[in-house]
């Protein structure tokens, strides 16, 4: 299978293998977010995206990960879309590991992110992460 083939291709290494008959498990998502949280958004390309499409079907689906995000706490979502998969996946993450939502974590991930997507500028985003608006210019 292709899909298979390429998520363990050099430019995604430490990609997941794809889980048995496509069917994820909390330990196959666990082990999923922490390696997608390493990356770009851009990075991997379709392998990326099918990873991110099977960790959010499951975290839709499963009682173990609760989420609520309300956009007025999370004002980078209204300027950048893109990041709510990322936030989303990082907040089950830390429901997984059975910790609190630690707000300042979430941050430094999404910025961590950022950094690595060539498709965003870092010192644009960076200000909406810190709960400051960006000045313009």
């Amino acid at each position: 299978m292709l899909l298979t083939a390429c998520l363990i291709c050099w430019g995604c290494s430490g990609a997941p293998e794809w889980p048995a008959e496509g069917v994820a498990d909390a330990r196959w998502v666990a082990e999923a977010l922490e390696w997608r949280l390493k990356t770009g958004l851009d990075d991997c390309g379709e392998n990326a995206r099918a990873v991110d499409a099977l960790t959010l079907e499951w975290i839709a689906g499963t009682s173990e990960v609760q989420l609520i995000i309300e956009t007025d706490d999370w004002p980078v979502l209204r300027y950048y879309p893109e990041l709510k998969t990322t936030l989303i996946q990082a907040m089950a993450r830390q429901q997984l590991e059975g910790e609190e939502t630690d707000v300042e974590s979430l941050q430094r991930t999404l910025r961590k992110v950022v950094r690595k997507t060539a498709a965003l500028k870092n010192r644009r985003v960076k200000p909406y992460l810190k709960g400051r608006r960006p000045q313009t210019s």
